[in-house]
């Protein structure tokens, strides 16, 4: 859960701890699932509880990137920053409103001069009206939907290419397996494995969030 309250909004050393606090917190539940699967007997380790610990896997990997999303968007929220000078792509986080109404009046020559008047002042919006579900993901945060959400987020995916298949084998596709009623077979998985994999994604993710700060010309971290 995000805590963030009105007065630490702008307060770059509160968002770092912010989302380091929020990995902890998965990477100890994760844990504490570990160390009960040791402990139950070899056989039973597999059918529900493999199930178990692959969906609340992605719970987690899907989970904190929406909340490191959240908590980013309210960073720039409080330090009252302008979405075209963060990322250029991100006003399309502005910008769906009017591309809808583009749309909906099939392009026609006044819609596109309504448009591009009009963009001449969204352009220098900041993220109070933003749509974070531009960036966000809803059940299917694999490689290619990461790569995407970084392309707008102006983020460097490279820390991920080399886990792509197992980003989308093992944390996705065995997760959409369990959640769509299938009965994949598990028994080769090693959910200790799973386990210790999804932790290294938490921090992965938790190490790119920070690493913004000069990217996207966050203010210093202060003391």
């Amino acid at each position: 859960m995000v805590r963030f309250g009105l007065n630490r909004m702008n307060n770059v050393s509160f968002y770092i701890d912010e989302i380091d606090a929020n990995r902890i917190r998965r990477a100890k539940e994760l844990s504490e699932l570990k160390v009960r699967m040791t402990e139950t007997a070899y056989l039973s380790r597999y059918g529900v509880n493999s199930k178990a610990t692959i969906v609340l896997s992605y719970a987690h990997w899907e989970g904190f990137y929406n909340e490191c999303i959240n908590i980013y968007v309210n960073l720039l929220k409080g330090i009252d920053k302008k979405i075209s000078d963060i990322s250029w792509p991100m006003l399309v986080g502005i910008l769906r409103p009017e591309l809808q109404r583009l749309r909906d009046r099939n392009h026609s020559p006044k819609a596109e001069y309504d448009f591009v008047n009009n963009l001449k002042n969204l352009i220098d919006e900041n993220f109070d009206n933003f749509d974070s579900e531009v960036i966000s993901s809803r059940s299917n945060l694999n490689y290619e939907k990461l790569r995407s959400n970084f392309d707008f987020l102006g983020f460097n995916v490279a820390p991920f290419n080399t886990l792509r298949l197992r980003i989308d084998k093992e944390l996705v596709g065995w997760r959409h397996g369990v959640a769509h009623g299938d009965d994949p077979d598990l028994s080769a998985v090693d959910i200790d494995n799973h386990i210790e994999f999804t932790q290294n994604m938490l921090l992965l993710l938790s190490d790119v969030f920070p690493l913004c700060q000069d990217s996207c010309r966050l203010p210093p971290v202060s003391g």
